[in-house]
């Protein structure tokens, strides 16, 4: 089976979304993936209003993922190290 991880980063939108379009034109299965990066909140990110808005955004995303048969999987940690664990776990090709 082919299976794809799409990283979600500054863009939240399902809509218009390159990487999701040819992940689910090439792909058996994808997996819809956010990672907190701990130097994102290091740069002066985590401050409330912000970390509100990112929660609002996230269950939003969530929520037409799972309107489509999907849900996002959301890690925390160093960005590179939780997309290999991911595409890992998945067994991803791409």
């Amino acid at each position: 089976m082919n299976v794809s991880v799409v990283l979600f980063t500054a863009d939240l939108r399902l809509h218009d979304h390159p990487p999701l379009r040819a992940a689910v034109d090439g792909s058996h299965e994808v997996v819809p993936l956010f990672v907190r990066d701990r130097a994102v909140d290091r740069a002066g990110f985590a401050v409330p209003n912000r970390l509100a808005f990112l929660a609002d955004c996230l269950r939003e995303l969530d929520a037409g993922l799972r309107e489509r048969g999907g849900r996002l999987v959301v890690r925390s940690g160093d960005l590179v190290e939780e997309v290999r664990k991911a595409a890992a776990e998945a067994g991803a090709g791409s």
